[in-house]
């Protein structure tokens, strides 16, 4: 008998060690870390405190994923439809290398803006961006963000049908119709990883701009936290590095938006550029490596 009980209680144990951390063993929501953020103009959010016990909304981006920014356009309309039946909408800049601020005036966003939030992160589970989350009124997290959600929309509308159910009665009606997507996000995953064979740019053009590009970096200039790489003999090794370095930096999705990738070479050092989607030279990310040594001179976000 004690032998069957001991059996039970580690066949309880091993069980419950395989439960997802975002879950407790009763199957309860997680309950939504607290955290302390300022606005822009320096005015303190403090959360669940000043939720209220009202549904919350949490949004994490940074100004140079094209997926944050496909997806804002649909956040600004919630907040704009619900902050009138009391649910919070705060956004939450990370991984920031630019200006959120002027990022959002230049998208004609207006919804509430925190800042500094990388040590959320962690307590959050922030895998990629954007982020999303909705929290209910007991502080438990009811809504995240799938990995791959087909496009902005079907967050949208999940966000939506997950308030409504919050609001209970007092749930505006749903949408009829959304605004279309940008045409990244209905192109499969397939498609975008695949675009690495892009158009060739003549001589003529991309000569001049490597020149004049590389002229402007400082000889002393070094790329802080990243070791040398060791030699680089080919552009399509130099790629492979400029990928894992931008998505240690920005995420997996971010860089695959970057495709297709160019790789240009002077005498000593390696260019690698992503595609920012105007088709001209630089307005992507950028990776600048010596060839000998691979110490990493330059790496630049969209």
């Amino acid at each position: 008998m004690n032998r069957l009980l001991l059996n039970l209680v580690t066949g309880l144990a091993a069980l419950t060690a395989l439960i997802p951390l975002s879950v407790s063993a009763a199957g309860a929501p997680r309950q939504a870390p607290g955290w302390s953020l300022q606005t822009p103009g320096g005015e303190t959010v403090n959360f669940p405190q000043d939720a209220e016990g009202r549904p919350t909304v949490l949004l994490f981006w940074p100004s140079w994923c094209p997926f944050s920014r496909a997806l804002q356009p649909y956040v600004q309309d919630i907040w704009e439809d619900y902050r009138d039946l009391g649910v919070n909408v705060w956004t939450i800049n990370i991984r920031e290398d630019g200006d959120p601020v002027q990022t959002m005036k230049d998208r004609g966003l207006s919804f509430p803006l925190l800042i500094q939030g990388d040590a959320l992160m962690a307590t959050y589970r922030i895998e990629r961006t954007p982020w999303l989350v909705v929290i209910d009124g007991d502080n438990n997290i009811v809504y995240t963000r799938p990995p791959h959600p087909p496009t902005p929309v079907d967050v949208a509308m999940d966000v939506r049908k997950t308030l409504n159910e919050l609001l209970g009665d007092r749930a505006p009606p749903l949408p009829q119709s959304y605004p279309k997507p940008y045409d990244l996000h209905l192109k499969k995953r397939s498609d975008r990883v695949d675009r690495s064979a892009p158009k060739p740019v003549s001589s003529s053009v991309w000569g001049p701009w490597l020149q004049a590009y590389l002229a402007d970096i400082p000889a002393d200039e070094t790329a802080e936290g990243i070791a040398p790489l060791g030699a680089i003999d080919s552009g399509k090794a130099a790629i492979a590095h400029a990928r894992a370095i931008w998505t240690k930096r920005h995420g997996e999705e971010a860089v695959l938006a970057q495709a297709p990738y160019r790789a240009y070479r002077d005498a000593t050092r390696w260019v690698v550029l992503g595609d920012g989607g105007t088709g001209e030279l630089g307005d992507g990310m950028i990776l600048v490596v010596e060839r000998g040594t691979g110490r990493v001179i330059r790496v630049s976000g969209e």
